[in-house]
């Protein structure tokens, strides 16, 4: 039986995938719109993730095509249960668009990014 293909987001759709890599890290890939309309679904996915106390959780935004100031608000919360949980939170940077928006609410210096 052939392996499906990873699902693709449908304009205004959220699609996360999961990748448990070795050393208790959690990679998040995020696909489509991060919004006022698909923040809770990345909220319950984090939630979900935090429960089994990763080391270090990777949130991936460079499959994003917008995010706007819900989805800064979720990673914000992530971001303080890190330091409250004692895990490491990191971003991988999205497109132009969505890094806009943490420059735009000053809050770049806030979050640990890679690549």
């Amino acid at each position: 039986m052939p392996e499906s293909a990873p699902q693709r987001p449908t304009p205004g759709e959220l699609v996360i995938n999961a990748e448990h890599a070795p050393d208790a890290v959690i990679v998040l890939t995020l696909e489509g719109e991060l919004d006022l309309a698909s923040a809770s679904k990345l909220e319950e996915e984090l939630l979900s993730v935090e429960a089994g106390r990763p080391r270090r959780v990777v949130v991936d935004l460079s499959g994003l095509t917008f995010m706007d100031s819900t989805g800064m608000r979720t990673l914000a919360l992530a971001q303080r249960r890190s330091l409250a949980e004692s895990h490491e939170l990191v971003l991988r940077r999205g497109p132009h668009q969505v890094q806009r928006v943490f420059e735009l609410t000053g809050s770049q210096d806030t979050f640990t990014f890679e690549g």
